[in-house]
């Protein structure tokens, strides 16, 4: 395996790790944070859920517009 197939390979798996904790912890504030009080409710968990998969998909793009504000809040999404 080449340093480039290597590094390639930890790149998509760090993806995918950022994808799933950031589902993880959006998951947590919705099961156990405030309620969603809205006629909309269904499609604020759709938001939420998608923002924080693709957000943890594509960290690069995502840390530079949202995290360099409130990189723990990056992390610990929607929190």
């Amino acid at each position: 395996m080449t340093a480039r197939e290597a590094s390639l390979r930890w790149f998509v798996i760090g993806s995918l790790g950022f994808a799933a904790w950031r589902l993880l912890t959006t998951t947590a504030y919705l099961l156990f944070g405030p309620p969603i009080i809205s006629n909309y409710w269904l499609t604020e968990v759709f938001f939420l859920l998608s923002k924080a998969f693709l957000g943890g998909l594509f960290w690069p793009i995502s840390l530079l517009l949202e995290g360099w504000r409130n990189p723990l809040g990056w992390i610990f999404y929607p929190w």
